[in-house]
Order: structure tokens, then sequence, then C-alpha cells
């Protein structure tokens, strides 16, 4: 590994300033190009022409679930595959002599919900006191520019990293995390021009708020397909109502949440956490008439679990719950629940590898503090990194907030901060060499 006794972190700060116009203009018009799950193509294209403005070509890694849905992580998917696609870029060095690390984040976004509650238009990205607002700023455009900026930020320099540093941008991880797993399954059977050998960290630049992921939750979908009987409202006696049946089962469900939070019950790394159990009534949907008992109710639920509990075992447990629950309420109902979206277990990461104590000392380097380290109550595309191969990962991005909500936004801040500290980490952990133009 090679440090040049050139770098200077004073230098490096100073750069990045002068770098905040380009990373706000980049992040803006990356938020601009609408990507919500299964149609993320503008993003995609977006995101290719940045990366081979900076000299980095990227290879496009196609989801194809026929390749991947037999592998323990894959989940039913939401969207067709539509020939859709990873980039994945690298940097080669020279000198081959440096670690190196790969940056993985995604290009999906969470619908927008009614463009009336927003104080500008969603896909209008918009900057105040210091916020840049807009579906996708925060989770996870902005991590992903960070990472960007800070390879750019070297290249001001005149130093390039001595190691591989690789970004990829994958889809679906909204619902599925299929997007990784297919360029996993391409790096594991050489099906890309890159390896998985290639890496040897990888870093999420998931919108944490600058900690140090040391654990997630576990994370499945299920849409609960109710049947009852329907009948005119004055006779309503004689109908079975599968919407009251849906409420008195979510009534259940949140019992069987509290249940998994109760303290005995805990993940050792989830003591502290608030409530790091939680069942979601995402969707509901049902009934024909307003004067009919309705004949159907599907809800589309999401509900978490530790990290040692398997998606089968959790998913058995709440399936059981659901089933004695309706017929608790009224034995003829039918009851049909269906797996679509996440399957996916909770992890734990190894913050004491040697990569993540660089990247932990790097945020020291730059923020003056080591960063507090998070034990996160939802899923990211680290688990198939932290499950699946022996690489050090964690996740590490800026501070956002109203994520999946309503105006969205990132702190420019503490992007620039994020990215000085992917800058350092590359300089300590990859090593650097003069950039040849």
């Amino acid at each position: 590994m090679k440090n040049l006794p050139s770098f200077d972190r004073s230098r490096l700060l100073a750069t990045l300033d002068r770098l905040a116009p380009y990373m706000t203009q980049t992040l803006s018009a990356f938020v601009a190009a609408q990507s919500p799950s299964g149609a993320e193509q503008p993003a995609a294209e977006f995101l290719e022409q940045t990366l081979l403005d900076l000299g980095l070509d990227s290879e496009r890694i196609v989801l194809n679930s026929s390749l991947i849905e037999s592998l323990p992580l894959f989940s039913c998917p939401c969207d067709p595959d539509n020939g859709r696609y990873n980039l994945l870029a690298r940097h080669l060095p020279r000198s081959r002599g440096g670690r190196s690390v790969l940056f993985n984040g995604h290009l999906d976004v969470v619908p927008t919900g009614p463009e009336s509650l927003w104080t500008q238009p969603p896909y209008v990205p918009w900057v105040k006191d210091g916020w840049l607002h807009g579906r996708g700023a925060g989770d996870m455009k902005g991590g992903l520019i960070c990472a960007l900026v800070a390879y750019k930020a070297l290249h001001e320099l005149g130093l390039q990293p001595a190691g591989i540093v690789g970004f990829n941008a994958v889809l679906d991880e909204e619902n599925t995390g299929n997007g990784t797993l297919a360029t996993l399954h391409a790096l594991q059977n050489a099906l890309a021009k890159a390896r998985l050998t290639d890496f040897d960290a990888v870093v999420i630049p998931e919108p944490f708020g600058e900690t140090l992921m040391s654990a997630q939750v576990g994370v499945c979908w299920l849409f609960i397909e109710i049947t009852g009987k329907p009948a005119h409202v004055a006779y309503m006696n004689q109908g079975i109502n599968p919407i009251e049946a849906g409420i008195a089962i979510m009534a259940d469900l949140k019992q069987l949440e509290s249940e998994w939070n109760a303290p005995a019950q805990r993940h050792p790394l989830f003591r502290d956490a608030a409530h790091p159990i939680n069942f979601n009534l995402g969707r509901i949907e049902g009934g024909e008439w307003n004067s009919s008992v309705p004949c159907t109710c599907t809800l589309g639920l999401r509900f978490s679990f530790f990290p040692g509990m398997t998606a089968e075992e959790a998913t058995r447990q709440v399936t059981q719950r659901i089933r004695a629950t309706a017929a608790r309420v009224n034995a003829a109902l039918t009851v049909d629940i269906r797996s679509r979206g996440h399957v996916s277990p909770g992890c734990e990461y190894d913050l004491d590898a040697p990569a993540m104590q660089v990247l932990a000392d790097a945020h020291r380097k730059i923020t003056g503090a080591p960063p507090e380290r998070l034990a996160c109550t939802a899923t990211t595309d680290g688990r198939h990194f932290a499950l699946m191969t022996d690489i050090p990962v964690t996740v590490y991005g800026p501070v956002a907030r109203n994520i999946h909500g309503i105006d969205e936004a990132v702190s420019l801040d503490s992007m620039k901060r994020v990215a000085a500290t992917m800058a350092q980490f590359m300089v300590d952990w990859c090593g650097v060499e003069p950039l040849v133009a």
C-alpha cells in the first residue's frame, strides 16, 4: 500500500468545498431522473454518463431472475425484469498494489405519495437551509454521490487510489434486494468483467447519519387476501366481513410485535433500541360497495425480526398468528397468504475487521470524534455481503430526513463530511498513486 507524503487533509477539505456546487448540481440532476422501483432506467442512464465523465466505464449487469431464483437470499419479484440492469464501474490502478473497496448503493426509490403534500414537486429538487429535497435525495442517491465526489476530490488533488475502487448501482433494493444479489451472483460466477476477488471491503452509503452499522433486522413482506361472504347491508348478519377480519388480524399481529420486542426476546445489539421490531400495514384494499358487506380484503404487511431468526421461522410464526385470528373471527373466512417482495434475514456486521476500523478512523480524522454504532431497525443490501461472502461490510452514509416520507431531504454539510471520510478511507485503505491524465 502506498501513501504519498503529498496528501494533505486540509487540501482535501478545501477541495471538497470547491466541489460543493458540483455535488449539489449532480445530486439534483440524479434526483430529477425519476427511478421508482421497477422503472429505474432514467437514473441508470444519468449515472452511467456521470461515471463516464469521471473516466469510469460502466458494465451493465442485467437483472435475470432465472439465474438467481435458487439462491437463499432471492425474493419473489414485485416487478418484471424487463431488461433492467445494474451498473458496475471500476477504477483500476496502475500498480494494483493497494487494497480495494466496493461502494454499493441502490437506484430505486419508493412512491412519492400525493404530490400536493410536497412543498415542491417530489422530482423537482430544491435546496433550503443546507438541505437538498426530493424523492431519493436521502434514500439513497445522496450517498452514491458522496462516493463519486470523494473519488473526484482525489483526482482534483492529482491522486488516484492505488487499489481497485468499485461503484455498484443496483435495482430493486426497496422491495427485494434482487439487484445486489444479481451483481453478487455475476461476480461469484465470472459472468462479469469484475470478480468478487477484486474487492476486500464493501461500504453501503445508506442515509443512517454518519454511523457505522453493527446489525440490521430481518424484513419480510406478506400479502394476505381474506375472502368473506358478501351480503346487502340490510341483512349484514348473513354476511362475513373480511375487512373487519383484517382489522382483527392486525390487532393480533401488533400483539405479536409486542412479544418480539419484549426485553427478554431482544437481540443483544438491539437492547437499547426504543422499538426495534415493527409490523406495518402498508397497504389495504377491499370492498366493492358502501351498502354491501364486502367480499374480499387484501393486506400488505411488512414485518421485521431479529438476527438469528430465519425468515422462514419468522414467516411461520406470523402466518400461524394470522390463521388463528381468522379462525377465531369466523371459521368460514378464507385466507390466502402470499410472499412477494422482501424475504430478507437480519445480520450482524464485524466492525472490528481491519477495513471497518480504518473507516472508523477516517471518520474520526474528518470529524474529530469516532462514529457511533447503529443497530438498524430497517434492512439494507449489506446483508448480501455479510451472509454470502467473507468480505467485511458496513453501512455508512449521510444524514437525511423524511426518507419514504414527504419532503425527503439530505444534509449537504453531512454529504461533504461523508465524502471527505470516504476519500480519507481510500487514502488509508487503498493507498494512493499519482494521477496520470
